[in-house]
């Protein structure tokens, strides 16, 4: 045979590996049956440390985002609007559902004709009846008005106020506008329960109220004859201050 011959069937008998050549079957092995992820793409992230107050947070501005809303519903927008009627100004037209009565429905606050959308189909100051509260009736003298809610305070005991205050007061009005979505069964039952004999406005859908520009409960408007407000007070009242400023209303 020839030196070519050998070359070609030598690999039939293989020489042995050398320990380098071993290692690097090893090392392929593992490779293969040890493969290494893969590498992420981007820098590593950092933790970031849990906040155990999170949901305390979350709850909290909840409730300060439902309180603006409350507020422009009720009072139409900024806080200026937070303070009621001012001195000097006269009390708007509204007529609105007395509490003891069968009408429901919103109030009318159209001051005249044409009337504006959803202010009524006549002015309100031509709404009359047994079963209505027409503050254009009431303000022809002194009157006091005491504006309260049924929820997010308690301040239906101003009302108590006034009705005591007004037992044995001549010449003075005393009504209350109630912005309350309650059924008007139990919105009956709060107006005995509580012996209020003074005209009950029901507000449903807090009409009156922005009217007003009412936002603190309890706020009560003392106006002379014809509808002037002379003073507006946020928050209580004693009896005997309420008493006191009725009284000026009749002298002025």
């Amino acid at each position: 045979m020839t030196e070519r011959d050998d070359d070609r069937f030598g690999d039939l008998s293989p020489r042995p590996k050398t320990r380098a050549e071993e290692i690097g079957d090893l090392l392929a092995e593992r490779d293969r049956t040890h493969p290494e992820p893969d590498e992420p793409k981007g820098p590593p992230e950092v933790p970031r440390p849990a906040n155990k107050y999170a949901w305390v947070v979350g709850i909290l501005m909840f409730m300060v985002v439902g309180l603006l809303l409350f507020r422009a519903t009720v009072t139409g927008g900024g806080g200026e609007g937070l303070r009621g009627p001012q001195p000097g100004e006269r009390l708007q037209p509204f007529a609105a559902p007395n509490v003891l009565g069968p009408l429901e429905g919103d109030a009318n606050v159209c001051r005249a004709r044409p009337c504006e959308d959803n202010a009524g189909p006549v002015p309100a100051c031509e709404v009359l009846g047994r079963d209505v509260v027409n503050v254009c009736r009431l303000r022809r003298r002194p009157l006091v008005i005491t504006f309260v809610f049924d929820r997010a305070a308690d301040c239906l005991p101003q009302v108590d106020r006034t009705e005591r205050a007004r037992r044995g007061l001549r010449g003075v009005q005393f009504m209350t506008v109630l912005f309350s979505r309650k059924d008007r069964a139990e919105l009956r039952a709060i107006v005995r329960r509580r012996g209020w004999q003074q005209p009950v406005a029901v507000d449903a859908d807090g009409t009156v109220t922005n009217l007003n520009g009412v936002g603190v409960c309890p706020t009560t408007v003392f106006a002379r004859a014809g509808g002037e407000v002379v003073e507006t007070e946020l928050g209580n009242l004693p009896e005997d201050e309420i008493r006191r400023k009725a009284r000026r209303l009749v002298r002025g």
